[in-house]
């Protein structure tokens, strides 16, 4: 099932043919069997060729970053999450099953998915609830990974004490806990955003976890609670959308929503949906986010952008 972007759109369901489920032991063993096995070589009939084009230029993005700085400024509101699409045409048709084999290999802690045309990994979990506990993984702050262990460890300490990524993360962490407090009969969360390394970025993440009441909202119900989060859309919700129909004027679909399973008693699993492409035929649309507070700097978005498109390009033209 996957929740799209926009809340007034309808859900999206299907029903598998087969499901296989797996102990928390077992998925391990599994994440670690991934992560062993070769990354896929180049076959007869993959994509040899391709050409990139962004929806608009590098230019064009970062005025609407600055527009968006600008009213977090101005008081309108606390955030807003600004995407960025970038088209691939190839010279021959892109296998999801390929491309998802690859993310596997290179992130093989992620949330994988491949479904309704879209393929991703990643590192950012909405809900999980099993009986009464549920679980969610916030992400918000980012920074490239360093080509060495001291260059990785000042790019983390650069991000742990840099005030616009704090100011995105709190944001964040107070939705999070606000929305999921009242179905609680106890909430806990890290006080201090710890470090979620990556292949090629890392995050400051809150892990939060709760016991529910005994009459406590349904799985989707929870869910729709905290969707979209202000990682993919911004806060307050409304306002946000607003400053994303202005400046992007595009339908992101299924990007920035929720994507997973839920089951008939009740359990179920979402995902964010990021680091991700849709996928038909030779023609990939790739997405990447960045959370705008009051001091973002346009050609450090833009940068970031970059950095976390690192995560699925690879996999879409990896020989």
């Amino acid at each position: 099932m996957a929740f799209p972007f926009q809340r007034h759109e309808p859900i999206r369901l299907a029903v598998p043919a087969r499901t296989l489920s797996l102990s928390p032991e077992e998925t391990a063993d599994h994440r670690r069997l991934l992560a062993s096995v070769p990354s896929p070589s180049a076959k007869s009939g993959e994509p040899g060729t391709y050409a990139l084009r962004p929806s608009e230029s590098p230019e064009q993005w970062c005025g609407s970053v600055a527009d968006a700085a600008r009213a977090v400024r101005r008081g309108e509101l606390r955030k807003a999450v600004l995407a960025r699409r970038i088209q691939m045409e190839c010279d021959a048709d892109i296998q999801p099953s390929v491309v998802l084999r690859r993310l596997a290999h290179t992130f093989p802690s992620a949330y994988l998915f491949s479904a309704f045309g879209l393929v991703g990994a990643s590192p950012e979990l909405l809900l999980a609830k099993r009986g009464r506990m549920v679980e969610s993984r916030a992400l918000a702050g980012t920074i490239r990974r360093g080509g060495d262990a001291e260059s990785d460890r000042r790019l983390a300490a650069w991000l742990q004490e840099s005030g616009k990524n704090q100011e995105e993360h709190r944001v964040l962490r107070e939705v999070v806990l606000d929305a999921l407090a009242p179905s609680t009969t106890w909430i806990e969360a890290n006080e201090r955003p710890e470090m979620l390394k990556l292949a090629n970025v890392q995050h400051l993440m809150t892990r939060v976890r709760a016991e529910l009441v005994a009459d406590h909202p349904s799985f989707l119900r929870l869910a729709a609670m905290l969707h979209p989060t202000p990682a993919v859309c911004g806060w307050p919700r409304d306002k946000a959308y607003e400053v994303i129909e202005r400046l992007e004027g595009w339908d992101r679909g299924l990007y920035g929503g929720a994507l997973g399973w839920v089951d008939a008693k009740g359990d179920g699993c979402l995902c964010v949906t990021i680091r991700c492409a849709e996928i038909h035929g030779k023609n990939a649309t790739m997405y990447v986010g960045n959370g705008i507070v009051a001091d973002s700097d346009p050609k450090e978005e833009l940068a970031e952008t970059r950095a976390k498109l690192g995560a699925i390009l690879p996999a879409l033209i990896a020989p």
